[in-house]
C-alpha cells in the first residue's frame, strides 16, 4: 500500500472539516487494472461515490455510521519523505474515503482530530503492518444507582394517575322516594 491510499490517491489533497458539502475525485482501481476516477460527495448526511464498476455506473451512498472512524496512516513516498493519510476507514479497504494527503503532518494532525470532531466518529491509527488501533480515551457510561421511582408508577395498579389528584366525595344521606309513579306520557 505504499504510495497511495486504497482509493489509488496519488497527489496531496486538503478538505477542510469546516466547509461541507464538499465534492472531489480520486482516481480507483486496484493493481494490475485500469484507473478509473470515482466523483465523490460528502455533506452533513454521509458520503456518496460514483464510479463505474465493470463498466456500469454505480453510486453509492454511505452514511458516517457505516464507517469505523477516522484514521490517520503514515507511509514514505517514492521519494522517501513521509506522506500522511487521514480517510474515513471502513472495514472494506475500497471503501474508505481520502480526506487529506500531506506531507505536513501538523496539518494532518489538525485535520484528523478536526474530522473525528465534525463527524463524531472516533480516531484511528492504522500501523504500517495494517492493524487499526483506536486513539484516545476510552468513553465510559457512568453507572450509578438508579434513580427513585415516581409517585405515579406505585399507584399504577390502584387509580389512574388524574384521579389520584382528586379527593373521594362523601356521600350524604340519600332520599328514599316510596311512591313513586313512572312519568311517561300517553298521549
Amino acid at each position: 500500500m505504499t504510495g497511495a491510499t486504497p482509493l489509488g490517491l496519488r497527489t496531496a489533497l486538503r478538505l477542510d472539516p469546516g466547509h461541507l458539502p464538499a465534492k472531489w475525485c480520486v482516481n480507483v482501481g486496484p493493481a494490475g487494472r485500469p484507473v478509473q476516477e470515482a466523483a465523490i460527495y460528502m455533506d452533513d448526511d454521509g458520503v456518496v461515490v460514483r464510479r463505474h464498476l465493470s463498466g456500469l455506473p454505480l453510486t453509492m451512498t454511505l452514511p458516517f455510521a457505516a464507517f469505523e472512524g477516522v484514521s490517520v496512516r503514515i507511509e514514505p513516498n517514492v521519494a522517501g519523505d513521509l506522506v500522511a493519510h487521514v480517510e474515513l476507514h471502513h472495514r472494506d479497504p475500497a471503501l474508505s474515503i481520502p480526506l487529506t494527503v500531506t506531507r505536513d503532518m501538523e496539518a494532518a494532525a489538525a485535520d484528523w482530530q478536526g474530522w473525528s470532531d465534525r463527524l463524531g466518529l472516533p480516531m484511528l491509527l492504522v500501523s504500517t503492518s495494517g492493524s487499526v488501533e483506536r486513539v484516545g480515551p476510552k468513553v465510559a457510561v457512568p453507572v450509578g444507582e438508579p434513580a427513585p421511582r415516581r409517585r405515579h408508577a406505585s399507584m399504577a395498579d390502584r387509580r389512574p394517575r388524574f384521579l389520584v389528584r382528586r379527593k373521594v366525595g362523601a356521600a350524604g344521606e340519600m332520599p328514599v322516594l316510596r311512591d313513586w309513579r313512572e312519568i311517561i306520557s300517553y298521549e
